[in-house]
């Protein structure tokens, strides 16, 4: 069973920040190092330097970007640029944001939430990566703080906790209100009545809570909670590291979309490219399509409209360095139950991230378990035109395109106790960094 909490948050200081669209960021993992430098540049205290912060030459086990994000944060702290509320809260937030030229609105809450072991009340979905967990771990033990929240869903399909919430700002002034650089608006309330908060409390009891973005993040918090009780010689109740900053939305919430995250494989040897169709035809359908004289800037429409007609139809793309025609695969019927059902269970094997996964990167293409959990060698985006582009720049070698995983698939894979593979779904917008921060010290 999820608990959550209200808590006494630490944001940026109105008084001094001007603007907080100079100061947030999306989540570390959707940042490119060019977008890295911009959010440096933007603002001196912008939460980049928390979150992301730049390895130097010199680095050594005492002077890192950890412990300069560390430096950072209680500098902030100290300054003023940063302040602790003053009482528990919960926070209320509304984004309205642009999506397939639609104006779109998420309301969400972000508190605090117990820990929990995976099994319980609190449900992942998709496989982390070893590197990333070890690089977030080395951040919170420096920091000992929340600068992100992890992003969770829970089914509110009548609006019992939502619409407790929502009403409690409709007639409000939000204590924060700001438009990102890409056009997106932000509010934010804080709910301090301790009437909806168990209100809230107890109509989230008994509901699963599942993870949408923020896997690392809270397998992280796990382990920095067991290394705190070895550490103490126990379990320590009130400890506040015994909970996680979250940002919670309902499932049924009309601003939540799924999007595709496409695959770009990096040091794929010529050998494994080679004779692709005809590796490939012994297990997909394969259809040809012709790049042309403009490369890839003249096959997007086409090539994606044929994938997307194949939603839920185990229909992807391949598009591969050096080789003049693109690739449309569609997997045989009953291949994945003939190679997999004693290995792979049924919920699993119909999706396309492990159709592409157990059959494209790993029978055709060769990658073993340390390749898939190499992030240099894959990497991941949600814009099939980047996915083209690295291929015709020659950073990549294989771009494969697929269509997004449904909510209905996370749904059902959590609620089995099973795990997708890496990088499975793209929710979307982004919960901000540094909109609320969490202390984990006494």
């Amino acid at each position: 069973m999820a608990t959550i909490t209200p808590f006494q948050g630490i944001v940026y200081n109105q008084d001094r920040i001007q603007d907080l669209k100079d100061v947030v960021t999306p989540p570390y993992d959707v940042i490119s190092e060019q977008e890295r430098q911009e959010y440096f540049d933007r603002h001196p205290q912008n939460v980049v330097r928390l979150i992301l912060s730049k390895e130097e030459p010199d680095d050594t086990e005492e002077n890192n970007r950890y412990t300069r994000a560390a430096g950072h944060f209680h500098t902030w702290l100290e300054d003023g640029i940063l302040k602790q509320d003053s009482e528990p809260a919960l926070y209320l937030t509304k984004m309205d944001f642009r999506s397939e030229g639609v104006v779109r609105t998420r309301l969400g809450f972000i508190a605090l939430v117990e820990l929990e072991d995976f099994g319980g009340g609190i449900l992942p979905h998709e496989k982390t990566f070893s590197a990333t967990k070890a690089d977030r771990l080395r951040l919170l033990q420096a920091c000992k703080a929340n600068f992100s929240p992890v992003f969770s869903l829970f089914s509110d399909p009548d609006e019992e906790i939502m619409g407790l919430l929502r009403s409690t700002a409709e007639e409000v002034y939000p204590d924060a209100d700001f438009t990102e650089v890409i056009g997106y608006r932000h509010r934010l309330w804080r709910v301090t009545d301790p009437k909806i908060h168990q209100g809230v409390r107890e109509k989230l009891t008994g509901r699963p809570v599942y993870i949408a973005d923020g896997h690392h993040r809270y397998e992280t918090a796990l382990i920095y909670r067991r290394q705190m009780e070895s550490q103490r010689g126990g379990v320590v109740p009130e400890a506040p590291y015994n909970s996680v900053m979250m940002y919670l939305t309902s499932m049924q919430d009309p601003g939540l979309i799924m999007r595709s995250v496409h695959r770009m494989l990096c040091q794929v040897p010529g050998s494994a490219m080679d004779g692709f169709a005809e590796k490939a035809g012994a297990f997909f359908d394969v259809e040809t399509m012709d790049i042309g004289a403009n490369g890839h800037m003249g096959v997007p429409a086409p090539f994606l409209a044929k994938i997307h007609a194949g939603a839920g139809q185990g229909v992807m793309g391949a598009v591969i360095r050096g080789h003049k025609a693109s690739y449309i695969l569609r997997v045989k019927k009953g291949i994945m139950d003939q190679l997999f059902h004693v290995d792979i269970a049924g919920p699993l094997r119909k999706l396309d991230v492990t159709i592409a996964t157990k059959l494209l990167l790993e029978k055709v293409l060769g990658f073993e378990e340390g390749a898939l959990d190499d992030e240099r060698r894959i990497l991941y985006t949600s814009r099939s035109q980047k996915a083209f582009d690295a291929i015709d720049a020659g950073t990549c070698d294989v771009a494969l395109i697929l269509n997004p995983t449904r909510l209905s698939e996370v749904e059902e894979t959590s609620q089995a106790g099973l795990i997708m593979p890496r990088k499975s779904t793209y929710f979307f917008p982004k919960v901000l960094s540094g909109l609320v921060m969490n202390k984990l010290d006494d």
